[in-house]
């Protein structure tokens, strides 16, 4: 018989939202059930309970973390006992059962909550194929026309056809990755780096197995070149509401050396998924669901598709379906919404009515995994854990247990990898400083036991500047920052070219560079800010974190000087604050009727004053007699490019003036 909790679940789906939000002021506050117990999981228990809506956290069967934290409780059934689960749910009359790992929910723990008439926040067993089967998911992939790599599937006894295949691929000039298409703890996944390595590793999967059935169907796909980023989605059946992208390090080692792991870190939101890439991934993940609507796979939960950004946009690597760890441990810390009404609104069907718009704050996060020392390999177990209560008095940081357990001396190392300190800030500097801070003040006894990578979030602090070139001219002064960033002489990268001039030699440079070009006219009698801001559309569009003014014959809006406080740079002829205002020949005119016996180009910051923001780079030419205004000009635009460069490299490295 279904409790009194789901009673008003039932009537609330009927209702509606209007009338559920007045039933809920009327209820009492609900229990819940979070499945696993790893990092993830006490990261969702502890976001439950922070909803005003939850009395009770149940964990199933949770950890040393989960344990001791206040209005928590475990309970001693295991994370793949479906009938367990279901009478535990019943006997505690909870209101929502919360699954954190793939195998219950491939072994069909929502399909028997379903039954039992219990809400359940994760997909069905036919929805979960998509997890429990690469080979499944490719096909499906390949069905709904979603982007993804080659590939072929290899079934059990057809090793001989699947090494011809790869040996056509390397005949080819295509490297491939070999994978065991069902459920292999995240191990399954070989990438040799050469042809035999391949057929090893085909070897490995189909002959040997060792993989176990999870190697009965081989997956063999081309080998995708790009960053890689995790964009997870809540999903309610019909509807895919994205969630931040995040990114993880999965080697054991600093500098992404080492042995594959579970993840060793995380950080989001990930800065190289630009808003044009984000609207592209988003569409993906929303056509996803109602694909496997359309086969009767009606998809509740979270929906993580692993992406690889490449150069013909976002390819699917695989899709999972739950949460990612350690990714949830730095998602969950910036969801503004509350989980519970998110969970429950997917579990009902019904996300969009529950939650108009699911919110995210401000910030970054970035975790850090403290493992024992030996993982992912042997590693010691019982180790007493210290520090709990300084690391989480340090602001911002959030200590959340994996493999721990609690004993008689207090919280003791269970498993590989064993915390997750998380550590929230306004940007990444900070959140990773915080993180840090945290891990310093946590030991496992004997001291040496602790391993951590000290590397956590370098794609993202050590990422290229994304460049803005924005001019009407040939932008031949810019010439020098592309040559720099060709030789490596400079981390930066030119990401789109923008000119109001069709036919401006700047975007020809652009389309030679490989560079993307966009003309975005301007329509005579458009007011200033009104063209500005599409013209920041575009270049926030690409991710663009520096513009650069080369050669735009346009006085830019007090609008735009405010969006690109900062981010935006002007050369100017002259040595500013000398003979502002001017342009082109008429400036050096004004050098030599001076008297000038110097002269030079100044980077400036732009700001609502035309040459006056503030100076970050000037390059110096002498004036001699004979010059003449095109002779200065020359002798000026030599030093331009340089100067250009000197430019982006000090706002890369944080110098620029205030």
């Amino acid at each position: 018989m279904a409790s009194q909790a789901f009673k008003w679940i039932g009537k609330i789906c009927s209702d509606g939202v209007a009338d559920s939000r007045a039933l809920m002021a009327s209820q009492a506050k609900v229990d819940v059930l979070v499945v696993g117990g790893g990092g993830r999981e006490h990261a969702i228990a502890c976001k439950l309970r922070d909803s005003p809506q939850v009395r009770h956290v149940f964990c199933a069967p949770g950890n040393g973390g989960t344990a001791v934290e206040p209005d928590m409780t475990n309970v001693a059934v295991g994370d793949c006992d479906v009938p367990g689960l279901v009478a535990c749910a019943q006997e505690r009359k909870v209101a929502l059962v919360f699954v954190g790992p793939e195998v219950p929910l491939c072994a069909g723990l929502a399909d028997a909550c379903a039954a039992a008439g219990i809400p359940c926040f994760g997909p069905s067993q036919r929805a979960a194929e998509l997890e429990a089967s690469k080979a499944f998911s490719k096909d499906f992939f390949a069905r709904h026309k979603l982007p993804t790599a080659a590939f072929r599937n290899f079934k059990k006894g057809e090793f001989e056809a699947a090494c011809a295949y790869v040996k056509a691929e390397y005949a080819a000039g295509r490297e491939v990755v070999v994978k065991a298409s069902g459920l292999a703890a995240g191990k399954g996944v070989l990438m040799p780096v050469d042809v035999d390595e391949a057929c090893a590793a085909v070897r490995t999967v189909m002959v040997d197995a060792a993989f176990g059935p999870a190697g009965d169907e081989c997956v063999i796909e081309q080998l995708l070149i790009g960053e890689e980023v995790s964009c997870m989605a809540f999903c309610d059946g019909a509807v895919a509401s994205m969630m931040l992208p995040a990114q993880d390090h999965k080697r054991a080692e600093d500098g992404d050396q080492g042995p594959n792991t579970g993840g060793m870190g995380a950080y989001a939101p990930a800065p190289c998924l630009t808003p044009r890439l984000r609207r592209e991934v988003e569409a993906v993940l929303q056509r996803t669901v109602e694909a496997l609507a359309s086969e009767d796979r009606k998809y509740i939960g979270v929906l993580y598709g692993g992406f690889m950004l490449t150069r013909d946009g976002p390819l699917l690597l695989e899709y999972n379906v739950r949460f990612g760890d350690p990714e949830t441990q730095v998602l969950l810390p910036l969801l503004e919404s509350d989980l519970f009404e998110v969970a429950l609104g997917c579990a009902t069907g019904n996300l969009k009515a529950r939650v108009p718009e699911v919110k995210w704050k401000a910030g970054a996060a970035a975790t850090i995994v403290c493992a024992a020392k030996g993982y992912p390999g042997s590693y010691p177990k019982g180790l007493p854990i210290k520090g709990f209560e300084a690391a989480n008095s340090v602001q911002g940081v959030k200590v959340y247990h994996a493999g721990t357990k609690k004993s008689e001396d207090g919280v003791v190392t269970s498993g590989g990898r064993v915390l997750a300190v998380t550590g929230l800030g306004a940007d990444f500097r900070e959140s990773l400083k915080r993180a840090y801070q945290g891990v310093g003040e946590i030991s496992f006894e004997p001291r040496e036991g602790k391993h951590f990578r000290r590397d956590i979030g370098h794609r993202a602090l050590n990422r290229p500047v994304r460049v803005g070139l924005v001019g009407s001219t040939r932008g031949s002064s810019s010439q020098a920052t592309f040559d720099a960033i060709r030789r490596g002489e400079l981390n930066a990268q030119i990401v789109v070219v923008v000119s109001n001039k069709g036919d401006a030699g700047i975007l020809d440079r652009a389309r030679t560079e490989g560079v993307k070009p966009v003309h975005l006219p301007c329509k005579k009698g458009t007011p200033r800010a009104e063209y500005d801001a599409e013209l920041t559309r575009v270049l926030k569009d690409e991710g663009v974190d520096l513009v650069m003014l080369v050669g735009f014959m346009r006085i830019v809006s007090p609008e735009f000087c405010r969006d690109w406080e900062g981010c935006c740079l002007n050369i100017h002829p002259s040595l500013l604050p000398k003979h502002a205002g001017g342009m082109d020949l008429e400036v050096h005119k004004a050098v030599l009727d001076a008297g000038e016996t110097e002269s030079g180009c100044t980077v400036h910051l732009v700001t609502a004053e035309v040459d006056g923001g503030p100076v970050v780079v000037q390059r110096k030419v002498p004036v001699v007699p004979e010059d003449t205004p095109e002779s200065l000009k020359a002798k000026v635009q030599a030093e331009e490019g340089p100067a250009l460069v000197d430019s982006v490299r000090r706002f890369a490295s944080r110098e620029m003036p205030v």
